[in-house]
């Protein structure tokens, strides 16, 4: 049986749902907070002098330092993937997936991605279902 990974994430956090390659196996959680900034635009500068120079916020700056953070909290996710992995669906409330899709397809060895889905906030329990339910899997019970 192939090994199979979920991803839910948004650009807080992300689930890492591992299936077992076999059917008594457990499912393997591991959960991973981003540390990006997610505060707004901080504003301009003024001169006190009258007609003086306006600074402004340097926005692209602003924008390239929050491109590196979530392309280093891609970086990390993909860290948490097995490296047996053969599958990987990708599923979240936010656009953050397809920057994590985008990632993951410039990779040299990385698994086949089976999908890129939406969906809503959901219970660890959920989303481990939901991961389940698209691998066709059904949980072990104990």
């Amino acid at each position: 049986m192939k090994k199979q990974t979920g991803i839910w994430l948004d650009l807080r956090n992300a689930w890492i749902i591992n299936l077992p390659a076999t059917e008594d196996g457990a499912v393997e959680m591991q959960h991973l907070l981003s540390e990006i900034d997610e505060s707004g635009p901080t504003g301009g500068t003024r001169s006190k002098a009258p007609w003086g120079h306006q600074g402004g916020d340097n926005q692209s700056s602003k924008e390239e330092h929050r491109h590196h953070e979530e392309d280093d909290y891609f970086h990390s996710i993909l860290e948490l993937i097995p490296p047996a992995t053969d599958d990987v669906v990708i599923f979240g409330p936010s656009k953050a997936k397809y920057g994590l899709q985008n990632l993951l397809e410039k990779q040299h060895k990385a698994p086949k991605i089976r999908g890129i889905e939406s969906a809503g906030q959901m219970t660890i329990n959920q989303m481990k279902e939901w991961v389940l339910d698209f691998f066709c899997r059904s949980a072990v019970r104990k």
